[in-house]
């Protein structure tokens, strides 16, 4: 089940979250961050976090923000799902709830960043899959060799039936 994350989670999504294989220990120290953050008073700013729970273990989240200085446009900043999980759907229905909050937020248009290295083909793909516009790359972004990968998708009015935890 999806639930909202809490302190007590951030060691759990930390340690998920390296488990990929896809984060730099500087990307784990920032995540880390900003759940810490997001703990402390950013929850209260609009950024949203949510866990797929089962048995009392996180097993993915997502992280999400409105951006600033924009009209209803938000920033999806985390998405992971723990390996041993992957190939279920837990990623395209973490997806789809981040989707509906946003919606149900009044967002119009979800923006999620990525790098453009061969190591993310798989996370380019999944993203496409759901229906994300590849919409710029800016070479050299994270590094040299690293660009950056920009994705949108724009979304539709929020339905009448309220997002379920």
């Amino acid at each position: 089940m999806i639930r909202p994350v809490t302190p007590a989670d951030t060691d759990a999504l930390v340690r998920l979250t390296a488990d990929t294989g896809f984060f730099k220990p500087l990307e784990l120290d920032a995540l880390r961050e900003v759940l810490d953050d997001y703990h402390a008073g950013n929850e209260s700013a609009g950024h949203r976090a949510f866990a797929w729970d089962e048995g009392g273990r996180p097993l993915g989240y997502v992280y999400h923000a409105p951006t600033p200085m924009t009209d209803r446009s938000w920033h999806l900043y985390w998405i992971a799902v723990h390996p041993s999980q992957q190939g279920r759907g837990l990623g395209g229905r973490l997806l789809a709830y981040a989707e509906g909050d946003v919606r149900q937020l009044g967002g119009r248009l979800l923006i999620i960043e990525t790098s453009t290295t061969a190591h993310y083909e798989p996370t380019r793909k999944f993203y496409a899959k759901y229906g994300y516009t590849h919409a710029a790359s800016v070479p050299d972004f994270y590094a040299d060799g690293d660009g950056m990968a920009v994705f949108t998708k724009h979304l539709e009015a929020p339905s009448s039936t309220p997002l379920e935890l």
